[in-house]
């Protein structure tokens, strides 16, 4: 079942990009999370809107966090490997603001694995984890090439990082 939610997922985040490219701008990102005891975020962006007639953006992307533990004499550690895919909403049209201020809210599916390393590790397994996530957040136009992001989202909780035009 997993292997078929990672192919839909991907093929409707391949597929309606492609759909709209005549028009449509991509970026790359970058991010840093600070839940979890940090999460590195990498992401891609495709502008949609001119198949959505809605200023809406697809995002793929991957989360990669680890959480390390110290409990009665044994060391171990999770590793979290979190792909997904969704859509967010630019709020700027909405609330009439300056052209370089984007608020952005969205939601999205994540699906991942898990796995342990470590002393207190042979009873573990490696399970796949995800779900429905949220994003909302803003993006600032800093250069014209460059937005900054700060965003509250599902796994890295508050995450600043900047997206680069193409």
């Amino acid at each position: 079942m997993n292997r078929f939610a990672l192919v839909a997922l991907t093929a409707v985040f391949f597929v309606t990009p492609a759909a709209a490219a005549e028009k449509s701008k991509y970026n790359i990102g970058a991010g840093y999370g600070l839940a979890n005891g940090g999460v590195l975020s990498l992401h891609a962006d495709a502008d949609i809107s001119n198949t959505a007639n809605a200023p809406v953006k697809a995002r793929i992307g991957y989360d990669h966090y680890s959480l390390d533990y110290n409990n009665f004499g044994g060391k171990y550690s999770w590793s979290y490997n979190i792909f997904y895919g969704g859509a967010y909403y630019d709020l700027n049209r909405d609330l009439k603001l300056d052209k370089k201020v984007h608020p952005f809210v969205g939601l999205g599916l994540g699906f991942g694995t898990a796995s342990c390393s470590g002393s207190w590790c042979n009873w573990a397994s490696s399970p796949t984890v995800g779900g429905l996530y949220f994003i909302g957040g803003l993006q600032y136009n800093i250069a014209p090439t460059i937005d900054a992001e700060v965003n509250l989202n599902g796994w890295g909780g508050l995450t600043v990082g900047a997206n680069f035009k193409f």
